[in-house]
Parts: structure tokens; C-alpha cells; sequence
């Protein structure tokens, strides 16, 4: 859960007219819009600060937003009266705080409150000395996040989800549960806009039909408050949660129907047993079995990890979570405590669930959980199947997993992502695929794209937001200095964690 007491932020990348990012580099803290691509050094996170004065939360998107901008070595964006643009800050001081405008075209400038000039310039010529707005002081803003998340529509407080049944989506869920509430927001680079793909690889249109191919009816201009998303088509019409399914609405002013939350999605799994191929059913109050045959939201779990002891809980869409309780016997239970954590082992693309002592988790005849203190053999070995990422898009700190151009071979420091269809083999092995092509290894270890019969690799989640990925050859995916993703790390420790 976020820090209440923190002002609302987003990270995103500033491109100005030029094509080029805002940068801060670490020699000296200088500022430049230089960057091709966005990295780490181009990301920057806008602070929503409160407005003063009566009246003037109402008058913000007149009057621009109050923002400070800190950069990825913690450093915060200033401007003196001269036009010097600064960034070795380590708290805001005057200049540093600016005020936000944004235009129909999506674009925004940035004014300093102080000077009351506008940033902008190009390649090393960052200044902040411009009275008026021109192309030069206009700047794209590319949201930073991973693109798969979730959206909380802040009128409505439900969550946007695809139905497949009836072709469109709607805003009507408690909770973000399942495939169907993972929204991937897509950036495209030279329209500077947005677009919303379902799980299912679909496109949200003006109209509220899903659409196969991206299009200017797919498309939307970025329209913020506070720490919120507003999506704009080309008619100026809102994307709005106000009807029964999602499509723009014409109004000259967005309101709460329109603004959405943007929110990481974390890992969603169903344990399945090895053996009988059952899944683990959680309902509240109640001894837990394994006797489901298919996944419902009864049978899905939200895999919490801590990034300290590196155990997990498992968390229902009732609230409960998988906990141990009397007699050994695996229950539900509202209870956060230490009986909810346990280690996970992993063999392959098996799992077993160990507690602090050494005993682990086991099904009787019946179904029933409950732990055991032998050594793990056959029955206690369960399939952690992710359910929530039909498309797995893999982000390392070099870049996106995505193809090389011209070629079938993946990279791993790509700027823009190729999302890969994950598919369950009965066995609980990921089958990856990508334009058409699964994943596969070459005669060096390298991953390509190639192959028209799918390969057998396995995921290890090894924190909160990120898993390790294990080849056939039994080796782990590294992303080298180069880009270049191939399997040769030995153990999970040496492998490269990706956000997905």
C-alpha cells in the first residue's frame, strides 16, 4: 500500500521537440536532452505538490500544477532567476518547484514558479530562460512504468476489466482478480500516444470496441491530475467508467468518471498439485484442499514475497490468506502473522512449501493440506502457475526483453518491448511466443524466436516484482552489458531479475 503521507507521483520520460529525452547525467548532475531511448537517466519523477491558496485545487488545471521533478540520482530539477537549469539538489529548494501545463495535443511545459520562465532547449543547451511557449518549450511525457498494471476508475472506485464475452471493457470489479483485470498501457512513440491492450491482445477504441491492430481510434492523448491518468481520442472525447462499458465521453472538463488510477499488478498464481493435477481452493473459514479441476477466483492467489527473508504468502480475493493452523492443517485465516509466510523451493518447475522449521506442506488422499516434517517426495510437490500474464512483458534494468530488428533473436536492453503470449504446458512448463514464433535456444544458449514447436523453461519469483527465468539446458537468463540474453547463469542468485 502507498505512503498516504508522500504527495502523489509518477516516473516518466520528457521528450522534447527534437525527439530527444531530458537526461540527468551523473558527471556534475548536468541536464541534458539527449537521450534516443528511455533509460534510467531519462526517467523522472513528477511530485504533485498541493496548491495554495482558497480556491486553487479548483483552479489548477488553469493555472498549471505544482510539480517537483527528481531524477534518478535523487537529485531534484531547479532553475535560477537567470536561467541556469540545476540538478544536484538533495531536497527542493525555490527553484526547483514547477508549474505543470498542459495543451490539447498532449503535451505539457514546465514553468518555474520562481522565475516564472519555461524549460527547454536541446542536446547540452538545457535552459529555463523562455517567457512564452513554443515547440521548443513543449515536452511528451512517456509514463515510466512497467506497462502492465491496473486501472481504478475514481468515480466508479472499480477497476477496469476485458470481457471477452461481450467484446468490450467495463469498470466493475472490487478487486483487479484474474488475466482479465491486467491492462497494458502502451506507448507509441511517434504518435506520442496511448493505447490499452487486453490480456487477450486487443485494443480499447473510442467507440468501446476491442480492435485487433493499433489505429487512431486505439490511440489517446495524456491528460494528468495529480497522480491520476485522464485518456483524450482525437475528437477530444474522454475515455469515461460512467457507462456500462469503457468509452470516450464527450465533456469539456474531465471529472472523477474520467480520471483513472494507474496501479502495479502483482504476481496472481494458482498451486496446483503435481500429481493428481488439483487446484488449491481457499474459502474463508475453512480447512484448504486441493479438489478444484479448474480456476475460479476461489483458486487464485496473490503471491506476496518479501524482498528481505525472501518468503511468500498467499493471499485470496476474499482477503484470507493460506496460513498454518491447529493440528498442522493448512487453513484460511484473516491473520497476518508469521504462520502466513513460507519458503518456496523450487525443482525445476515444481515447487514445494517449507515452513521456518523444515516442514513442508502435503496433501492427504482427500485433498486436504497440511505439513508434514518427512523429506519431500512426490506429494508434496505443487505446479505455482501465473495466471494473471497472458502477455509477459520482461523488463531488466538494460531494457525490455524484445527483438532484434531484422533478426529472430531476442535482446534484452530493447527501449521498446515485444510482449510474449505465456501458455502452460500440462507439466507446468511456460511456452513463450512471440510474432508468431516460440522461444527457443540456439547452439550457444542465445534466445531466439524461431521455432514453430514450443521449448520447456520455468519462472522463479525472487522478490516482489521481479522473477528469474530457467532454460532448457537448465541454465538461467542473463542480459549482458551488450544486450545480449542467453542462458548461462548457474543458480537464480547470478541470473538477471525482470519486472514483468
Amino acid at each position: 500500500m502507498a505512503d498516504s503521507t508522500l504527495p502523489p507521483s509518477l516516473p516518466c520520460g520528457l521528450i522534447n521537440a527534437a525527439n530527444r529525452y531530458l537526461s540527468a547525467e551523473p558527471f556534475r548532475f548536468q541536464v541534458v536532452a539527449t537521450g534516443s531511448v528511455l533509460r534510467l537517466r531519462q526517467v523522472w519523477v513528477l511530485r504533485f505538490m498541493p496548491s495554495q491558496g482558497a480556491g486553487a485545487a479548483g483552479q489548477a488545471q488553469e493555472s498549471g500544477q505544482r510539480v517537483h521533478l527528481l531524477s534518478s540520482l535523487q537529485r531534484f530539477l531547479a532553475a535560477d532567476p537567470n536561467g541556469k537549469v540545476t540538478c544536484d539538489q538533495e531536497s527542493p529548494g525555490p527553484g526547483a518547484l514547477f508549474l505543470l501545463r498542459q495543451y490539447p495535443d498532449g503535451k505539457v511545459s514546465l514553468q518555474c514558479e520562481l522565475s516564472q520562465r519555461y524549460l527547454g532547449g536541446a542536446e547540452a543547451n538545457v535552459t529555463c530562460f523562455a517567457q512564452t511557449v513554443s515547440e521548443g518549450e513543449k515536452w511528451s511525457l512517456h509514463l515510466a512504468q512497467h506497462p502492465n498494471g491496473h486501472m481504478l476508475n475514481l468515480g466508479k472506485q472499480r477497476y477496469m476489466r476485458c470481457d471477452q464475452q461481450t467484446g468490450h471493457m467495463r469498470c466493475d470489479r472490487d478487486l483487479p482478480w484474474g488475466p482479465e483485470a491486467v491492462i497494458t498501457l502502451h506507448f507509441d512513440l511517434k504518435e506520442r500516444k496511448y493505447g490499452l491492450w487486453s490480456g487477450a491482445g486487443s485494443l480499447l477504441a473510442a467507440d468501446g470496441s476491442l480492435q485487433a491492430e493499433l489505429s487512431p481510434q486505439t490511440l489517446y492523448s495524456l491528460e494528468l491530475r495529480g497522480g491520476l491518468l485522464a485518456l483524450r481520442d482525437a475528437d477530444g472525447r474522454y475515455l469515461t467508467g460512467r457507462e456500462n462499458t469503457v468509452k470516450t465521453f464527450k465533456t469539456d472538463k474531465p471529472g472523477c468518471d474520467e480520471f483513472f488510477a494507474l496501479e502495479p499488478s502483482a504476481a496472481q498464481v494458482s498451486l496446483r498439485t503435481f500429481t493428481g493435477g488439483h487446484f488449491v481452493c481457499c474459502r474463508p473459514g475453512a480447512d484448504i484442499y486441493a479438489n478444484a479441476m479448474s480456476v475460479g477466483n476461489t483458486e487464485i492467489f496473490q503471491l506476496l514475497l518479501n524482498d528481505v527473508t525472501k518468503q511468500a504468502c498467499f493471499r485470496s480475493s476474499s482477503g484470507t490468506y493460506l496460513a498454518v493452523g491447529p493440528n498442522d492443517s493448512v487453513v484460511s485465516t484473516s491473520t497476518h502473522d508469521k504462520g502466513v509466510w513460507f519458503s518456496l523451493q523450487y525443482r525445476e518447475q515444481r515447487v514445494t512449501l517449507r515452513m521456518a522449521d523444515g516442514r513442508q506442506v502435503a496433501t492427504r488422499p482427500n485433498g486436504q493440506l497440511l505439513l508434514v516434517p518427512e523429506a519431500a517426495g512426490k506429494k508434496e510437490e505443487f505446479l505455482l502457475l501465473l495466471v494473471n500474464r497472458p502477455l509477459l512483458i520482461l523488463q531488466s534494468e538494460a531494457g525490455f526483453v524484445g527483438l532484434f530488428p531484422g533478426t529472430q533473436r531476442l535482446d534484452g536492453n530493447r527501449p521498446a518491448y515485444d510482449a510474449s503470449t505465456l501458455a502452460l504446458s500440462e507439466d507446468g512448463f511456460c511456452h513463450f511466443r512471440v510474432a508468431n514464433k516460440y522461444w527457443s535456444l540456439d547452439k550457444d544458449g542465445l534466445v531466439m524466436a524461431s521455432e514453430d514447436h514450443p521449448s520447456n523453461f520455468s519462472l522463479q519469483f525472487v522478490s516482489s516484482s521481479c522473477l528469474v527465468l530457467k532454460a532448457p539446458n537448465k541454465k538461467y537468463l542473463v542480459v549482458e552489458a551488450g544486450g545480449r540474453l542467453w542462458a548461462g547463469a548457474s543458480d537464480a542468485a547470478s541470473a538477471t531479475p525482470f519486472r514483468y
